[in-house]
């Protein structure tokens, strides 16, 4: 079964829940097959007698239950407004916004790369965890090598020049203080890292080597 964008809102029907800006909710059985059905049904509207026979199947349901049904799936998707599941008068319900229907195997696959942009910061790569000193060197050596062909475009530098460096005098240092920028330096001046600059704006930047590259990080 595939799992429907509401809005801001993805519903997964298979487990009957509904995330939507760091919430997550846990609906009701009857408030899912509901949910599914108006989505199925978009844009077209379900009368209260069509709802009460595919989702109550030969059930008697009063008119408080199904209003308590849309109720709690209004809540459900935060539509204090009623501006995505509208009642049309003596017609029945539908969606006033586009259901999207999306294989959750492909918002698995586009959820992880989005944590992977969100967590590739230097603090949750584990490089360097049980290093030697000679990778070390290696993965310098790697970053330097990328360092002289894209440093003027990511830092705007007028030239550059690449001399013999020794693990020890890493990482290089450029527009930092040591009084002024203690704190910064105290953090990040050590391995893994090898580059650390702070731009015009006070903006800091600490790269370090990561997979045949570097990863940069801005404080």
């Amino acid at each position: 079964m595939k799992n429907i964008f509401i809005g801001n809102s993805l519903f997964i029907p298979k487990t009957r829940v509904i995330k939507q800006e760091g919430r997550e909710i846990k609906i009701r059985n009857k408030e899912s097959e509901l949910l599914f059905l108006l989505c199925k049904k978009y844009p077209n509207h379900i009368s209260r007698e069509e709802i009460e026979k595919q989702i109550w199947t030969q059930t008697y349901v009063t008119d408080n239950t199904l209003t308590q049904t849309i109720s709690n799936l209004r809540n459900g998707l935060n539509d204090k407004k009623h501006e995505i599941i509208i009642t049309i008068p003596k017609k029945g319900y539908c969606l006033n916004i586009e259901p999207k229907f999306i294989d959750a195997e492909k918002i698995k696959i586009e959820t992880l790369n989005s944590d992977f942009k969100k967590n590739s910061t230097l603090k949750n790569i584990p490089f360097f965890k049980n290093g030697s000193s000679s990778t070390y060197i290696l993965s310098s050596f790697v970053f330097f090598l990328f360092f002289s062909i894209n440093f003027y475009v990511f830092f705007k530098l007028d030239r550059i020049k690449i001399i013999h460096i020794k693990a020890e005098k890493l990482p290089i240092t450029v527009n930092l203080d040591e009084e002024k920028d203690k704190e910064f330096l105290k953090e990040y001046k050590k391995p893994p890292f090898i580059f650390l600059k702070k731009i015009d704006n006070g903006t800091y930047i600490a790269c370090e080597p990561y997979k045949g590259g570097l990863t940069c990080l801005k404080k």
